[in-house]
């Protein structure tokens, strides 16, 4: 598993209850053992809240059927098992997006 991964993902909780796309943004030293794996949920539906939200349009590189958003107010740890193929990558420019968006979210 490497971070910028966008994978399938076996949902559960209050917000991911169907199998979706989502983010790998755990930095790669820890993805070898850790028994969770850190991700920001993929939504098709586009709320335009790009505060906190990071557009990210479909393309063969990241494998999304539809344009997107990384849903980065919905960061989830989740078990290994609950992860499914990997569906494609994020670019780097997408990367640096989320990275912000984190910061923000997190006040880092």
């Amino acid at each position: 598993m490497k971070r910028g991964q966008i994978v399938s993902t076996v949902g559960c909780g209050d917000f991911s209850r169907k199998p979706r796309p989502s983010l790998v943004i755990q930095a790669e030293l820890f993805n070898a053992f850790h028994p969770a794996i850190t991700i920001c949920p993929i939504t098709s539906f586009e709320s335009g809240d790009s505060f906190y939200r990071v557009p990210v349009p479909r393309s063969d590189e990241n494998g999304l059927l539809a344009d997107s958003e990384v849903e980065i107010d919905l960061i989830q740890a989740i078990r290994r098992e609950r992860l499914g193929d990997v569906i494609g990558m994020a670019s780097d420019e997408i990367m640096f997006s989320v990275d912000q968006a984190l910061r923000r979210w997190l006040a880092l």
